[in-house]
């Protein structure tokens, strides 16, 4: 069963203010009182709002067992929410303190997102509907957080679907001592993975460009969750792009091939990871922490990427 509070919103649609449900996870009805819901409320799903004392009340589904009042879904006990297809707005702070909170499905209908509406979340998977493929805000929804996030896109007319994986990423100050000037520095390829959008719509093309880099740059894992989703939902994959993740799978394959020679060859004790140029900074970092016996066990190394294992092979057959 589902309470939800609401009030009517200036478009003449409905504003959802609170809901309760003793589920974690809630679909918003698509209307109430015959109209659109429209907008989801400042703080709607957040711990630190208090109850609506004079908005309207709907009762959604029977309670048969004839329990008490419903709890407030909010806070800790939201993990999936599902926003109807005309909604255009959602408020800011919406899921302000939602920790637990891991998808959110909603429309291109949506327009406008309010700051922070992600403070205090790791959003894990988001279910985007597309029904006139039309400017929304789906890029300020995927850019409001760092953390690794899979996009899942349905394009209604054509009965088509796409999937986009976003890696996490982290960002840095570093000061410019002599000019003192504070720079920001961005690590991982999320940052430039969220820049793939063309006037507020996904541009296909940038984001399958950034993929050298990511094979380069990422764990293993994640590159593969970038291929899986163009490469089993090829959905404006051009002829170029599907020949660059081609390319990369026959040449993980082979990898693999001369890998399996390497798996037990050992590394030396006093291997100094500081002389093996071409290594990137994390990985050289955890190398030198762990110092693995192996070049198995360094390949197993969170941080350490197929790459990074190549450039390592390639500095030990030249000290031969």
């Amino acid at each position: 069963m589902l309470k939800i509070q609401y009030r009517d919103a200036k478009d003449g649609g409905i504003e959802v203010l609170r809901c309760f449900s003793k589920e974690d996870q809630v679909e918003i009805p698509s209307e109430i009182e015959g109209k659109r819901v429209t907008k989801i409320g400042d703080y709607a799903f957040s711990a630190h709002k208090r109850k609506e004392d004079e908005a309207k009340e709907i009762m959604i589904g029977e309670d048969f067992l004839g329990s008490e009042d419903e709890p407030m879904f909010c806070g800790e006990a939201v993990k999936e929410v599902c926003l109807p297809p005309d909604t255009v707005e959602i408020g800011k702070y919406a899921f302000y303190g939602c920790v637990n909170l891991t998808t959110l499905g909603f429309s291109d209908s949506l327009l406008r997102t309010g700051a922070g509406i992600f403070t205090g979340c790791k959003l894990q998977k988001i279910y985007y509907d597309v029904y006139e493929d039309k400017k929304s805000a789906l890029r300020d929804v995927v850019r409001d957080t760092r953390f690794p996030l899979q996009v899942n896109i349905r394009y209604k007319e054509e009965e088509k679907q796409s999937r986009l994986f976003y890696p996490e990423y982290y960002e840095e100050a570093v000061e410019n001592t002599p000019a003192r000037i504070v720079e920001t520095h961005f690590h991982g390829t999320g940052y430039q993975y969220r820049q793939s959008f063309l006037r507020g719509e996904i541009d296909y093309r940038k984001y399958d460009d950034i993929f050298p880099v990511a094979a380069v740059q990422e764990d293993l894992d994640i590159v593969w969750e970038i291929l899986a989703g163009r490469m089993l939902m090829p959905y404006g994959v051009s002829d170029f792009a599907w020949m660059q993740y081609e390319g990369y799978i026959k040449r993980q394959l082979k990898q693999v091939e001369d890998f399996a020679g390497m798996e037990n060859r050992l590394l030396p004790d006093d291997i100094n990871y500081d002389e093996v140029t071409g290594l990137r900074l994390e990985a050289r970092e955890k190398l030198k922490k762990i110092r693995p016996h192996s070049f198995g066990q360094a390949s197993r190394i969170s941080g350490v990427s197929p790459a990074d294992i190549s450039v390592l092979m390639v500095w030990m057959e030249g000290r031969r």
